[in-house]
């Protein structure tokens, strides 16, 4: 790697010229070397309105190199950006050091999301809308033959029938939320998500904030199970009640292959952080995520922000994270005590902690219990991409004990 001096001596010379000025988009303290000469050059053009010259920069900075004043500007942008990332990086180890030597884990976490913000600030994230673009009629094409192949259905399917019809899943960038009252099945719904996803061979992290993975996991082999052609009782399983032994052993061999991940906690911290969940999926590739009680997420240093802030925060964070990880995550939240009636759905108002969650999903639905019918529910759509809604409403089988969720269709 050419040496700082050069390097940066030969950039404040070529930024003379107003256009490469203009276009660079570094600041002082990113310079090793002559971060006083970029100050000086720039308020020289603030100044004056045009740039000094290379005498003048000499004269007030006899330390720059005149050697590298005829250095091409994008072989030396090219080396400055490798020496920019070399020292953040350098910068985030030493940083970190005190908290490694406490705690490793925790400083391993801190040294990833840290690093994950420095690989940010490099990607390309702005490009022209013509490039590329002959590619789209390709990608339309592609989605045309998806359709005609198997399901018929673009992206992760889901668990209700009238969406998949129309062709369209849960897409890569997404964020699908659930909200409703405790006791009515949220958890139970987070599980078929993620069941169906994986019964289509899709990669998918399962997330609880609130039930220990052995709980979650008889929950997910009775639902599971019961895609497989296995007849499982979720109370027999977690009573120890009398089952079919050979049936759950076949079954629990069967399912090894299954492309599910399930996670309850984070090693080294108290609770799950948004932070701890960009690691995971960075780390996995999973092609869904599922989060089972997303408002005991929490947001790392931003505690004491009023709750509305935190989960505006939080909610804004995750669809960010569905951006930036090109994955679709479902959530799931609570419903405020406003939406008393279980029989009802909530309304979009009665989120719990405000309406972030709304305004940041691209689908938003709730759900409630049917009065008289203990093995029925409601789901409600308050929001579908695009605003077009295939149905607003639907009626679900909800035999959980055997695994039984699904749409029962034709409701209205």
């Amino acid at each position: 790697m050419d040496n700082y001096d050069f390097i940066e001596s030969g950039i404040i010379f070529a930024l003379t010229d107003r256009e490469a000025f203009r276009k660079f988009r570094y600041t002082s303290k990113d310079f090793a070397s002559h971060g006083d000469a970029f100050k000086f050059l720039t308020t020289y053009f603030d100044d004056y309105g045009h740039s000094p010259s290379t005498e003048t920069l000499l004269a007030n900075y006899p330390t720059l190199n005149d050697s590298a004043a005829s250095l091409d500007l994008k072989y030396a942008l090219n080396v400055f950006q490798d020496q920019v990332l070399f020292r953040n990086i350098v910068n985030t180890f030493q940083n970190n050091k005190g908290v490694l030597q406490e705690n490793p884990k925790q400083a391993l976490a801190q040294i990833n999301t840290d690093l994950n913000d420095i690989s940010v600030i490099y990607d390309e994230d702005v490009i022209p809308y013509n490039q590329n673009s002959e590619m789209r009629l390709t990608d339309w094409q592609l989605r045309k033959e998806k359709r005609k192949m198997g399901d018929g259905i673009m992206g992760v399917p889901t668990p209700f029938t009238s969406l998949n019809r129309a062709g369209v899943g849960w897409m890569p960038g997404e964020l699908i939320a659930l909200f409703a009252r405790p006791t009515v099945g949220k958890s139970w719904m987070c599980v078929q998500m993620a069941v169906t996803a994986v019964m289509h061979g899709f990669k998918t992290l399962l997330v609880s904030t609130e039930m220990p993975i052995s709980q979650m996991n008889l929950r997910t082999d009775v639902v599971l199970g019961n895609a497989m052609g296995y007849t499982l009782s979720h109370s027999a399983l977690r009573n120890g009640d009398p089952i079919n032994e050979d049936e759950y052993s076949n079954f629990l061999k069967d399912v090894k292959d299954k492309p599910l991940l399930v996670c309850d906690h984070i090693e080294g911290e108290s609770s799950i952080s948004l932070e701890s969940l960009q690691n995971l999926i960075r780390k996995y590739n999973p092609e869904l995520v599922v989060i089972d009680g997303i408002y005991l997420v929490t947001n790392s240093g931003k505690n004491h922000k009023a709750m509305w802030e935190q989960t505006h925060m939080l909610f804004y964070g995750l669809k960010n994270l569905c951006l930036s990880t090109n994955t679709p995550i479902f959530v799931s939240t609570q419903a405020t005590k406003d939406a008393s009636d279980i029989y009802i759905p909530p309304r979009a108002d009665q989120v719990a902690y405000g309406d972030a969650m709304l305004r940041a999903a691209d689908v938003a639905l709730s759900m409630c219990m049917v009065e008289g019918e203990d093995k029925s529910r409601i789901a409600y759509f308050h929001k579908y991409r695009d605003g077009v809604l295939p149905v607003s409403s639907m009626e679900l089988n909800w035999n959980v004990d055997k695994g039984e969720i699904y749409e029962i269709e034709d409701m209205f």
